[in-house]
């Protein structure tokens, strides 16, 4: 139970970050997830393995990665 309620809060903070749930579209969002990092949470009722969403930034700059310098 503490796992599953640790797991929503974690996903609403991570939508409300990306500006738009998850697998959503939106014209608001300001970056979106990249996969999870694993994470163990220790508390009174032992320990729990969490996934934290990784995030990324939506804008990507290429400029300048392609160039030829002659």
């Amino acid at each position: 139970m503490v796992k599953t309620f640790a797991d929503l809060l974690i996903s609403a903070e991570a939508d409300a970050l990306c500006g738009a749930e998850y697998g959503k579209r939106s014209l608001e969002r300001t970056n979106s997830r990249n996969g999870y990092r694993a994470r163990e949470w220790d508390t009174r009722a032992g320990t729990v393995e969490l996934a934290i969403p990784k995030l990324r930034t939506a804008a990507t700059s290429l400029t300048g990665c392609c160039s030829v310098r002659r």
